[in-house]
Order: structure tokens, then C-alpha cells, then sequence
């Protein structure tokens, strides 16, 4: 699908009336936000689920403004998201979480952007608390002002420069994330 179509159906599904909550592991996601210091509300532009073992670990919410997929490059850090992480794992331990994360930034980074950033991937890793079913983490990402992680009855931590960005949103967004966890949250 061309960025043009895209966007008209980005329109289309914005204008087709109420839209339904979507549930991660017993979360309700809004089908709307409105982010701070954004004009209009953003529309619930994708979701998916990260399975370990083939079994749901966490699912993924994103909140962008409405042509946000239509323009691409999300990974590239140009553009404001709002991405939901609720867990699926029934308990995890701090150091399991931490590992997953770690392991995700040497998959999506390349070792002198993990060197170079450093200090705040570690940072990241030391405010993940250990995960419970139906635990939440907010990343509210601003080009102007970086990535602030908030974290379900624990931190909020402030994230800014762009490569820790967009090493962060390569996660999921990124072209060495899982094919299946970015459609989905590109829909």
C-alpha cells in the first residue's frame, strides 16, 4: 500500500465512527489519546504481541498522529509516538526483564551506537522493575525532546538524543525487528 492510500485510509478509519478498545491482557487501551502538548488526539495506530517460546510475553499499543504511517520511517525517530507496553508473563524477575531489553538493543543497535549510548541504555535497564500480567510501561516519544518511560506504580525516566531513540523504537518499529510485531503496529 502506497503512503497516499495510506493516509485516506488512515482518514477513513479515523471517520468511521466509535471506535473500540483494545485489551492487553486485561488492560483497556484507549482507541484515543491525547498526548501532551499535541493539538489533536492521536488514534490507535497499530498493535501486536512479542510471544517468547511461542507464547504471548507482551503486547504493544502505538498512538501516533493519524498520518504517521502513511509518512514511514517511524524508527528514524522523527516522528511523536506513544507506545503502551502491558505484560503477559504472569511474573517475571527484574534481571529476566532487564535481559530481554538487553538483548533487544544488541539486536536492533549496532555495538558503536550501544557504546555510544551507553549510559542511557543503562539507565533504561536499571529502572525496569521485575513484570506482572497486566503490568504497564508508557514511552511517549517527542523528537524535541526525547523519550519519556513510565513505568506502572514505579519511575518515569527522561530519555533524550536521537540514536538511544531510535535504538529504542527499532525495537519494534525498526528493520531488524520482528517482521510480524511491526506490521502489526503499523497495521
Amino acid at each position: 500500500m502506497g503512503n497516499a492510500s495510506r493516509a485516506v485510509a488512515a482518514s477513513l478509519w479515523l471517520l468511521a465512527g466509535p471506535a473500540h478498545a483494545l485489551n492487553l491482557a486485561g488492560v483497556e487501551i484507549a482507541p484515543m489519546v491525547r498526548a501532551e502538548g499535541q493539538s489533536r488526539p492521536w488514534p490507535l495506530l497499530g498493535s501486536a504481541q512479542v510471544h517468547r517460546s511461542f507464547i504471548p510475553f507482551y503486547g504493544l499499543a502505538m498512538h501516533g498522529p493519524a498520518e504517521a504511517v502513511a509518512h514511514g520511517g517511524l524508527s528514524e525517530g522523527l516522528t511523536p509516538l506513544q507506545i503502551t507496553l502491558v505484560w503477559y508473563a504472569n511474573e517475571l524477575p527484574k534481571s529476566q526483564v532487564q535481559a530481554h531489553f538487553r538483548a533487544l538493543f544488541e539486536q536492533v543497535a549496532s555495538a558503536e551506537t550501544r557504546q555510544r549510548v551507553a549510559p542511557r541504555i543503562e539507565k533504561f535497564i536499571a529502572m525496569l522493575p521485575a513484570a506482572s500480567r497486566g503490568k504497564s510501561m508508557v514511552l511517549y516519544y517527542d523528537p524535541d525532546g526525547g523519550t519519556q518511560v513510565s513505568i506502572e506504580g514505579g519511575a518515569t525516566e527522561h530519555f533524550s538524543g536521537i540514536e538511544f531513540n531510535r535504538a529504542l523504537l527499532g525495537m519494534w518499529l525498526g528493520p531488524a525487528a520482528d517482521a510480524d510485531v511491526r506490521n502489526g503496529l503499523t497495521r
